[in-house]
Parts: structure tokens; C-alpha cells; sequence
């Protein structure tokens, strides 16, 4: 499994300033060779307040130099750029509509994390809630169907080996499901994405981990204060968004969210949704990724690309 990036991003640190070296009045020559890169530096300076910035583009992750460009971990940013910036540079909007109760959610989360740093991508995530969408389509559980439910517990234990994301099928896993609500972990995502988004992606996957890798119970306020913590939220934090899940206004975040996805056509999860050429594309599933890229102009590489490419 692809690692996350749990940390706190650091604060932007401005990148190293310097004033132009002052020449002497009787060097002439000096005059004459530096009068151009000189002009250039005044044009920079009126439009950087008086200050010129030198030296390779930095993180706005972790503020460490990053030649090229490239971001450490959250976004890929050019020099003096904004994610503002970047989507108006050709980068495509890839929202994923999400339920930590979805398998299939964790799939396609892991992989879209891994292609943030490879596709010329903006990934978002929508945390919204999978009980609201299958209300509102009339969907209905793929285990109610016993075959397919023999099937899906042999396929997930497949795609979770060719994903590589700890995935553990139980054989009563889909009574598991059945019997759990996920309306409060949802919530509690929902307040952390409004007030601190840094920790959405650790703790969406440590959601993850513990309904899916250790089939623990996600529902009950003492287990997702627990969850919290090993995302590395403080107990105060962790107290304080418990207490903001049963608020008006995360609620109403939560399924103005879902309200979205459904809109966008979603009748189930992972719902991913691609800004391209001026309209949305939905794809279903995990295992729509590869034509996600192909419609995106990307190319796919497999579920774990190499970070080299």
C-alpha cells in the first residue's frame, strides 16, 4: 500500500531574496556587461514588491527544494505557482466521491494518491455517504444476491493483492457491512475535511484499515476518537470534530456532498469524477481507472506505477 502523507504540511517558507550587487562609479565596463541582467532584475522586482527570488521552485508541502517542480507529496507545483494557478495550466479536476465502507473505495483511493504524483492531476477528495446514495437510487447491496456475494468475497481478496492495499476478507465480511453504519465516521470525516483538510487522507485510510484489516467496529465514538489519534490528530482536535459531527452545518456539508455525486450520475462507490474538456466523466468502480487516464489523455501504468515514471 502506498504510503500517505500524515504529516502537517509545514509553513511556506519564501524563498531566498537578494538585492543586486552595487558597482563601483568608475567601473564602466561593469556597467555596460551588467546594465542588462540588471533591467531584468528591476522588471522582476516592480513585480515581486522590490525583492528578487532565487533559486530552484520549493515545496509547498514541505518547503524543501524541489527541482522540476515536483511536489513531494500532496500537489505538483511550478515555481511561484498556486493550485489555483496549476488548474488553469491544463491540469484535470479528479474528484473521488467516497464511503469508508466501500472496499472498492479504498482501491481506487490508494491508486488515484499514487497517480496524483505521475497524471497531470488535481485530486480531491468528496468523503459522502454510500447509505444515501443507495437510498436515493435504489440500489441495493451486491451480497443480496448470493452468487454474486460468493463472488465478490474471492474478487476482492484478488484486487486487493493486485492493488497492494491490505485489504482482508472475512467470510462474514458482507454481514459485517450489513450490520454497520457508517453515517457517524462519515461525519466525523466531513468535520475534519471543513476545519483541518491536512489529516483527511490519513485518517480517511486509517478508517480503512481498521473496518477492512482488522474488522473493528468504526461506528462507536470512543473507536473513531481511537482511529483519530493513530491519524495523528491531538485528543483536543479529535474531541472537538466528534463534537462538530453532529452539528447543522456538517451535516448539511455531508449531503450537499453526496447530493453532488449523485448528480454527477453516481448510484454507488467509488464514484470518480474527471473536469475534462469543459464537462464531467463519472466512472464507477476501481477498475475504471485505466480508462479514466484514457479519456483524461494519461496513460495508465498498472494499480502500483512506478515512482520513478
Amino acid at each position: 500500500m502506498a504510503k500517505g502523507t500524515g504529516s502537517l504540511p509545514a509553513p511556506a517558507i519564501p524563498a531566498l531574496l537578494f538585492l543586486p550587487s552595487r558597482h563601483s562609479p568608475g567601473s564602466q565596463r561593469s556597467e555596460q556587461h551588467g546594465g542588462g541582467e540588471r533591467a531584468a532584475a528591476a522588471a522582476r522586482r516592480s513585480r515581486s514588491g522590490g525583492a528578487v527570488a532565487e533559486g530552484p521552485p520549493r515545496c509547498r508541502c514541505c518547503c524543501r527544494s524541489v527541482p522540476g517542480g515536483r511536489c513531494c507529496g500532496r500537489r505538483t507545483l511550478r515555481s511561484g505557482s498556486t493550485a489555483r494557478d496549476e488548474a488553469s495550466m491544463g491540469r484535470t479536476l479528479v474528484e473521488l466521491f467516497y464511503d469508508v465502507i466501500s472496499p472498492y473505495s479504498w482501491l481506487a483511493f490508494e491508486a488515484l494518491c499514487r497517480y496524483r504524483h505521475i497524471w497531470n492531476i488535481e485530486l480531491r477528495f468528496r468523503p459522502a455517504f454510500l447509505g444515501g446514495i443507495m437510498q436515493q437510487t435504489g440500489n441495493k447491496p451486491p451480497a443480496m444476491l448470493p452468487k454474486r456475494g460468493e463472488y465478490l468475497l474471492k474478487d476482492m481478496k484478488r484486487m486487493a493483492k493486485y492493488y497492494q492495499v491490505p485489504l482482508r476478507m472475512s467470510p462474514d465480511a458482507f454481514q459485517h457491512i450489513m450490520g454497520t453504519s457508517s453515517l457517524t465516521a462519515m461525519r466525523f470525516i466531513t468535520a475534519i475535511d471543513m476545519t483541518n483538510p491536512q489529516y483527511l487522507e490519513p485518517l480517511s485510510r486509517q478508517f480503512w484499515m481498521r473496518f477492512w484489516s482488522q474488522h473493528e467496529d468504526i461506528s462507536q465514538p470512543e473507536n473513531i476518537l481511537a482511529i483519530a489519534r493513530q491519524a495523528g490528530l491531538s485528543a483536543e482536535l479529535s474531541q472537538k470534530a466528534l463534537e462538530m459531527a453532529s452539528s447543522p452545518p456538517v451535516k448539511d456539508r455531508l449531503k450537499d456532498t453526496t447530493t453532488e455525486a449523485l448528480k454527477h450520475g453516481a448510484f454507488g462507490m467509488p464514484a470518480v469524477v474527471a473536469h475534462y474538456d469543459g464537462k464531467p466523466h463519472l466512472f464507477f468502480g476501481s477498475d475504471r481507472l485505466e480508462l479514466l487516464g484514457s479519456i483524461i489523455g494519461e496513460k495508465w501504468l498498472g494499480p502500483v506505477p512506478s515512482p520513478k515514471l
